[in-house]
């Protein structure tokens, strides 16, 4: 994996410039409305997945959180799905039609993105604005009305309930591709691919604990809190 790993990862969510390698000012961040030590926290885990701690991620605000899932899920679908897809291609134009690596690669792949992508819409289209209504109801900036209509067919413990591990599915993907060696003349383009799978699980793992880890046991306080005011 390329050691510049976590830098990437972080430049490319938040369209920083690569050669500053984060070595941004307090005031430049703060005019494009990124939070410094937020920064620093997330490049602390991508650089060693082993120091994640719910802990570190208390002291910054929901909305943050939130707009860092936002951006995860930006960076997934409109980057990292496509590449991967694109080295799939490449390497394929090697394998005779009837080779098994093309059933693994065209059924299993296409199966997985359907289905994270199926899973970040619905966290787009549910989960993520569930919480913001939580979060504007307890500053006082929505009227119950709103927080009734938020709560009336949707619950936390809903999204609980149909939650997947999508970094292990990936990883049965990458195990699969693992069983065929590539033809001579396509070494490379093999390297690459499960270079990027890797690299993917290992973004998706972060992803998972930030929000399973943070995101959602503070969105459940939250919405145990407001429970309680009106029952």
């Amino acid at each position: 994996m390329e050691t510049d790993f976590p830098i990437n990862q972080i430049n490319q969510r938040y369209n920083l410039t690569a050669d500053k390698d984060l070595l941004y000012s307090y005031e430049e961040l703060r005019r494009m409305d990124i939070d410094q030590q937020f920064i620093y926290t997330l490049l602390q885990t991508f650089a060693d997945e082993k120091t994640f701690s719910e802990e570190a991620y208390q002291k910054f605000p929901l909305e943050i959180i939130i707009d860092y899932i936002h951006r995860t899920h930006r960076y997934y679908l409109d980057k990292k799905l496509l590449e991967i897809e694109q080295s799939i291609h490449i390497l394929l134009k090697d394998y005779s039609d009837n080779h098994p690596l093309l059933h693994i690669l065209n059924s299993f792949f296409n199966e997985y993105t359907s289905d994270l992508t199926s899973h970040i819409r619905a966290e787009e289209k549910h989960l993520l604005p569930y919480i913001k209504v939580l979060l504007k109801f307890e500053k006082e900036e929505a009227d119950a009305e709103k927080y009734f209509a938020a709560t009336k067919n949707y619950s936390l413990q809903l999204f609980i309930d149909s939650h997947q591990d999508t970094e292990k599915n990936l990883l049965k993907v990458r195990n699969a591709i693992l069983n065929y060696q590539p033809p001579t003349t396509n070494q490379t383009p093999y390297r690459v691919l499960i270079t990027q799978l890797q690299a993917f699980e290992k973004d998706l793992s972060i992803h998972a604990l930030i929000e399973d880890k943070v995101l959602i046991p503070r969105a459940l306080q939250l919405e145990k809190k407001l429970s309680k005011l009106f029952n």
